[in-house]
């Protein structure tokens, strides 16, 4: 009888065992299939967008800087005395934070266009579509974003100095 009882709680026990390996590994391929699914949720998010438009008159000798921390710049030259700038706001987290994403602009020596991000969204910036006149005197352009250049002639295209920080 003893060897009855003992062969019982051996069987009891392997079964035990198995049932929780079975258990945990359930539960290790759901945490990566959970984890896998965030990262992609959070790849293919939307972002909120809003679009401003300003325009500035630029004199004669007046240089532009553009301060944009994450955001792309695209300029395109044009034969108007004037600068219009195009900024679209982006955000990922909250559409809310799209208040607290501004563009900024310092006219004293020029124009100096400037991003400020007072969300809690990292991944939040402007994208500036920026009509210039051909003959326009550059001063410093940062961004980590991608710099766009049309309708400018060499010599002024050559004039666009890209800063790595501030």
């Amino acid at each position: 009888m003893k060897i009855l009882i003992l062969v019982l709680v051996l069987l009891i026990s392997l079964n035990l065992s198995a049932l929780a390996n079975v258990r945990l590994n359930n539960y290790n391929s759901n945490l990566t299939e959970n984890i896998s699914h965030k990262f992609s949720t959070i790849e293919n998010e939307k972002a909120y967008t809003k679009s401003t438009n300003t325009n500035y008159l630029i004199k004669q000798g007046e240089k532009l800087n553009v301060y944009n921390l994450n955001g792309s710049i695209k300029f395109i030259g044009w034969n108007k005395h004037y600068i219009k700038i195009t900024a679209i706001k982006k955000v990922f987290r909250n559409c809310c934070d799209l208040n607290d994403l501004h563009m900024t602009l310092n006219t004293l020596n020029g124009l100096s266009i400037e991003t400020i991000n007072n969300s809690n969204d990292s991944r939040a910036r402007i994208d500036y579509i920026i009509n210039v006149p051909r003959n326009i005197l550059f001063g410093e352009i940062f961004t980590r974003g991608n710099i766009k250049v049309k309708n400018l002639p060499n010599d002024i295209i050559g004039n666009i100095r890209r800063l790595s920080n501030r």
